[in-house]
């Protein structure tokens, strides 16, 4: 047997040290080991510093940690005391601490379960700490879970139930209370068909024997007894887990359903009162085949169809032909008919009629088939005004501006009248010396309106002769029959015209400018629409036909102005005071050589060119004018031309005011007198000539005359024929003078 000395037993207490070192360091849980007396920490595992999440060189004593992992002071000091009271009770149930919240190093959050193992002999506490957060935090949100799940099936109105093999309730939802009365507990631990009405029970029975097998059932309807004794019908689902043993159900009262059920057929029937006795037009149609496949008695009345025919009709069937395309485009899919049959269309009646529709429709599914539903309300009356008032303001604009001429604008007119009033074809005629000339007939033919020698204004010849010469309208039903249109029998028997109603259109002096007349190829009167269209033609024609009588006027005028003009050697000016822009006519430029037409700065260049010596006597200055009392202004004054040389002008003007007499325009004329200048000049030499020079030889005729008449019984001598020969030829020559100043004037 050996011996083992004092060094062997070291070395195998070291290695036994080390062995169980290692084995502590291992373990999954923290370890520590501290003095009882001073908390002082003299042994810990890595595990322990993990767990706890603090490094083990912070880990000097107990209360040091304990203010690391508990940096609240309230809460440090609960634990700590909790604890004390724990150790000192030596209960070691009451010394492991579950689920205790600490703070680690790096500030998260974790959850550590504790227990300390006191050794009072040996002065230590030994101190376990496992990291359960994971196991917390999982725990906490399976909780969190489990009550949401609790509060949706406590806050959902159905009633939510799982029944066991031997049909026995193991849990029910709160709403058993406001569904059947009974609360959740009074339910548990009792066999459902208990609470089943007794004749729906054998049903209810085999139903549930299909759920026990793992089959599903759903929208199954039975009664069950309420607390009080009352039926309640319940609609319900199920399914069966036979792994588990159990099914689960969900219940729903149905009481109010079936209400809803006898109110939906109510409704139904109401529905289709309201729909067959509605005062609108409604129409169902298939979107895919366009297919009329219902309506109510107002569409029939509306587009005088019986029901039957109408259920034949396609929906394009009502539609003008120029429309259908755009029908096609718009029915091409939903989303483009969504986006566009909200809308006026253009619909026919069965005779023809064209009405305006104002669609208010929308998609539906009826009896398994997209279809729409459409409202129609009649706007024809309201688009008809509007259309009728913005033909009249093109028209009214047309002849304002003046820059069509007058056939065109009542062309126009007429065919938009036409558009208004299908079938129907129109004609205006003009009166020049009491005979009727065509103007305007777009849709007629020549015969009709086309009168090149004119058609006189007299009773009986035609309708717009004898309407012209009745100044009143002239109503015609039948045109092959009608006492005036006896002499248009040919014309009328090549045409399909059948009524003509003309009227003629007064000017404000109660003669006649115009007839205008409406041809229809049926025999009847003008409607009442009609009528209103033919009373506000008349009044617009009479405007527009006085208005191009007056712009032909002013346009005469003027023309006739401009020839005064040429003809003249004035310069026209017209000042207005109000813009100080003055308007030179163009012989401004012939005479002058200064740009004609309107100058917005014009008494600079009106000073400029004044001569300097009459500028302070002739320039005058707006206020000057506006505001004076100046009626006729006349000035004689010197003008430059363009070349530089002057001109001698004889200027006159006149100042109109208004009601105020503030001055408002001043309108004259510039005369070039140069030339009268020049002869005056020389007329004045001549009245010189004749005032000195004629007058002496004159005078000695004169005085030789009476010499004669005093030796009229004697012989005049030599000498005296002499002197009057002489004083003949100074005579002679002072009238050669004259006559070679009058050739140079």
């Amino acid at each position: 047997m050996e011996i083992m000395g004092p060094w062997g037993t070291l070395d195998a207490l070291t290695n036994t040290n080390a062995f169980i070192e290692d084995i502590f360091q291992e373990l999954p849980v923290g370890i520590a080991v501290s003095k009882i007396d001073d908390d002082r920490f003299v042994y810990t595992n890595h595990r322990f510093s993990e767990v706890i999440g603090w490094p083990q060189h912070d880990l000097a004593d107990r209360q040091a940690l304990l203010r690391k992992v508990f940096p609240d002071d309230d809460y440090r000091h609960m634990m700590s005391a909790k604890m004390q009271i724990a150790l000192k009770t030596g209960d070691s149930s009451r010394i492991l601490w579950q689920a205790v919240e600490i703070v680690a190093s790096s500030g998260e959050t974790r959850f550590i379960n504790i227990k300390h193992v006191p050794v009072y002999t040996k002065n230590y506490m030994i101190s376990t700490a496992r990291d359960v957060t994971d196991e917390v935090m999982k725990s906490r949100a399976l909780e969190i879970a489990r009550n949401d799940l609790k509060k949706i099936m406590d806050s959902s109105a159905d009633m939510i139930f799982a029944i066991d093999t031997d049909d026995i309730i193991v849990s029910v939802n709160a709403a058993s209370e406001s569904i059947l009365g009974y609360k959740p507990k009074e339910m548990i631990g009792k066999q459902i068909f208990d609470f089943i009405y007794p004749p729906d029970r054998e049903r209810s029975t085999k139903i549930a024997d299909t759920v026990k097998a793992g089959h599903k059932v759903t929208n199954v309807e039975n009664h069950y007894v309420h607390k009080d004794g009352s039926l309640v019908p319940l609609h319900w689902s199920a399914v069966g887990n036979p792994a588990e043993k159990i099914r689960y159900g969900i219940a729903r009262d149905a009481t109010e359903l079936k209400k809803g059920k006898a109110a939906l057929i109510e409704s139904e029937k109401l529905y289709h009162y309201l729909f067959d006795n509605n005062p609108v037009p409604i129409a169902i149609w298939d979107f895919e085949t366009q297919q009329i496949i219902d309506c109510n008695e107002a569409a029939v009345r509306k587009y005088g169809y019986t029901k039957e025919e109408f259920l034949q009709l396609n929906i394009r069937d009502i539609r003008p032909a120029e429309d259908l395309p755009l029908i096609d485009e718009v029915t091409r899919s939903e989303q483009t008919y969504g986006q566009s049959h909200q809308r006026v269309w253009r619909h026919l009646k069965k005779n023809g009629e064209l009405m305006y529709m104002d669609i208010r429709a929308e998609l539906i599914n009826y009896n398994g088939r997209r279809a729409s539903i459409a409202i129609a309300q009649d706007v024809t009356e309201t688009m008809y005004y509007q259309e009728l008032d913005a033909l009249e303001k093109q028209v009214l604009e047309y002849s304002a501006r003046n820059e069509k001429p007058l056939n065109e604008i009542i062309s126009f007119y007429l065919l938009g009248i036409e558009t208004l009033h299908k079938g129907v074809r129109c004609s205006v005629l003009e009166n020049r010396r009491s005979n009727l000339f065509g103007l305007a007939a777009p849709s007629l033919p020549s015969e009709f309106w086309d009168f090149p020698e004119g058609l006189p204004i007299a009773d009986q010849n035609g309708t717009c002769g004898t309407a012209a010469w009745l100044k009143e309208k002239v109503i015609v039903t039948n045109m092959a029959t009608a006492p005036c249109l006896q002499n248009f029998r040919d014309i009328i028997a090549r045409y399909p015209m059948k009524s003509c109603w003309s009227y003629p259109v007064i000017d404000s002096h109660n003669e006649v400018l115009a007839t205008f007349a409406m041809y229809c190829t049926d025999e009847r009167t003008p409607s009442k629409q009609e009528e209103n269209t033919v009373e506000r033609a008349t009044h617009l024609l009479h405007i527009v036909l006085e208005n191009h009588r007056r712009h032909r006027a002013i346009e005469v005028s003027n023309e006739r102005f401009e020839y005064v003009m040429e003809a003249t050697f004035d310069v026209i000016w017209d000042w207005n005071l109000e813009t100080n822009a003055v308007y030179y006519s163009n012989n401004m430029l012939k005479l002058f050589g200064h740009r004609a037409g309107t100058s917005y700065d014009n008494l600079p260049f009106y000073f400029e060119n004044v001569h300097p010596d009459d500028r302070e006597r002739v320039v005058l200055y707006p206020d000057q004018v506006k505001y004076g009392t100046m009626v006729h202004w006349t000035e004689e004054y010197r003008f430059r031309k363009a070349n530089g040389e002057y001109a001698h002008i004889l200027d006159r003007g006149i100042i109109i005011r208004d009601e105020n007499g503030v001055g408002k325009r001043m309108i004259g004329a510039m005369q070039d007198i140069t030339t009268l200048k020049k002869q005056h000049e020389r007329l004045t030499e001549i009245a010189l000539i004749n005032s000195h020079e004629i007058r002496k030889p004159v005078a000695s005729i004169l005085g030789l005359m009476q010499l004669f008449k005093d030796l009229k019984e004697k012989n005049p001598d030599k000498q005296l024929l002499q002197h009057l020969e002489s004083a003949t030829q100074e005579l002679d020559d002072v009238i050669r003078r004259i006559i070679t100043k009058t050739e140079d004037l």
